[in-house]
């Protein structure tokens, strides 16, 4: 394999990503197939050779034969190389030619940047499923957890009463958002530049054949690929592929923002949720379990935000009718996979299912926080409320009973109208005015 020993002198060696070997392997096989449903190019023997051949490619039989790094100059000419040579090395046929027989009709401008996309699509469908698993987990917790009334925080100072669940639901929400942003961004990676040849122009490559090749290969990846209808801009453009990364930039954001946000609530300063003790915490405090799930995840979102802003980098980098940088593309797709992946299981299958409550430590922080007494601003006026909460901040009650108890005994509250009050759904929602004048209380 003469130019792919070329590449290794250039580029160095190591294993290239089998998913991507598969996706190209898939994408030579549906070019292969066109030509010779449209132009019968093979003897019937060969033909059947080169599919055994290709089949055997996708399956990974020979990802062996594949040994060059993503990080490459020339847009990836060196891996088509690399798999036509791989197909005639494997193929024993005399006389075949990787460029005259296997790069018929096909650009590696084409056909590479359609093999990243199907990568990506298969990707971006296991992303979305695992983000659908953490949607759903996160929704039955807050559905599990609607009655518990704990202390809600702005700019880390106690603020006002929230449920658990309504902590639960702002997660749910922003990973809903990811949900559908990864499946909306679905329906412009599908567009495929295959058949576009060199720059889109589709120099060399009949209509017939184009037409066919996109066909195959929707059959063989059994996923929604259609021809781009503007190829010179599916050829030199690669802006989709930075939307996509964008998307899961944004997943990212939200995982760190929401592992941020456990990170404080199982800390020792809160230890309103509990990280399960998933492994020694300190060779020297042997009564210290630490955070690593939420601590893994909170790293790898950072790490992945990197991968996909350098994604944005290289998409912008292309010049005129190509864009050379789509082999670091694709190799930050796989980074970004990988990390994301490890993060959603990790989540799903690590940390919540050994999350549990102290449901007495969120009392006792709530009994003893101005966010209780601030929702009697309405009742009995700002100052008054102020002096209250100073009260109750030096009295250290230890549940909302001795809450109602100070409160009734200090000011002209009623036990009745501090009962009624207090009650989670009336906290926690929307409130109706006439409540606040109710005659239960007596200013």
């Amino acid at each position: 394999m003469k130019e792919t020993e070329k590449a290794i002198e250039s580029f160095g060696t190591e294993q290239t990503p089998p998913e991507l070997i598969r996706a190209y392997a898939e994408v030579k096989k549906a070019a292969i197939s066109a030509q010779q449903t449209c132009f019968n190019i093979y003897d019937a023997a060969l033909f059947n050779k080169l599919m055994t051949v290709l089949d055997e490619i996708i399956d990974g039989s020979h990802n062996l034969l594949f040994k060059l790094p993503l990080s490459q100059g020339g847009a990836g000419t060196s891996l088509h190389m690399n798999l036509n040579e791989a197909v005639c090395v494997l193929t024993e046929e005399p006389g075949l030619d990787p460029l005259d027989d296997l790069a018929r009709f096909q650009s590696t401008n084409d056909t590479f940047s359609t093999a990243v996309i199907i990568m990506v699509y298969r990707q971006l469908l296991e992303i979305e499923e695992l983000v659908i698993s953490l949607q759903e987990t996160l929704v039955h917790l807050e559905q599990k957890y609607g009655t518990v009334l704990m202390t809600g925080r702005t700019e880390l100072q106690d603020a006002l009463p929230i449920t658990l669940g309504q902590i639960f639901a702002s997660w749910a929400g922003a990973i809903e958002r990811d949900r559908w942003r990864l499946h909306k961004l679905k329906e412009r990676l599908r567009s495929i530049p295959l058949g576009g040849t060199a720059m889109g122009t589709c120099f060399s490559a009949p209509r017939k054949y184009v037409y066919k090749a996109e066909q195959n290969l929707r059959q063989i990846t059994d996923l929604p690929l259609c021809r781009s209808q503007n190829l010179t801009d599916a050829v030199s453009n690669q802006d989709t592929l930075g939307e996509v990364a964008s998307g899961i930039r944004l997943l990212a954001l939200n995982l760190g923002k929401m592992t941020g946000d456990l990170l404080l609530y199982t800390s020792s300063l809160s230890g309103e949720l509990i990280h399960k003790e998933l492994q020694y915490g300190s060779t020297i405090m042997p009564y210290k379990a630490n955070p690593v799930i939420l601590e893994f995840v909170s790293g790898l979102s950072v790490s992945i935000k990197h991968e996909c802003a350098k994604i944005e980098d290289y998409a912008g980098a292309g010049q005129l009718q190509l864009n050379a940088y789509l082999p670091f593309i694709a190799e930050a797709f796989i980074a970004i996979h990988k990390s994301v992946k490890k993060s959603l299981v990790s989540l799903n299958s690590r940390f919540f299912p050994g999350l549990t409550i102290d449901t007495r430590r969120i009392e006792l922080n709530l009994a003893a926080s101005p966010a209780i007494i601030n929702t009697l601003r309405n009742v009995i006026g700002y100052s008054r409320t102020k002096e209250l909460s100073e009260l109750i901040r030096m009295k250290q009650p230890e549940s909302l009973e001795d809450v109602k108890k100070i409160l009734s005994e200090n000011s002209d509250l009623t036990e009745a109208f501090l009962d009624n009050w207090f009650r989670t759904e009336n906290l926690t929602t929307y409130r109706d005015m006439s409540f606040e004048n109710t005659e239960n209380k007596d200013i």
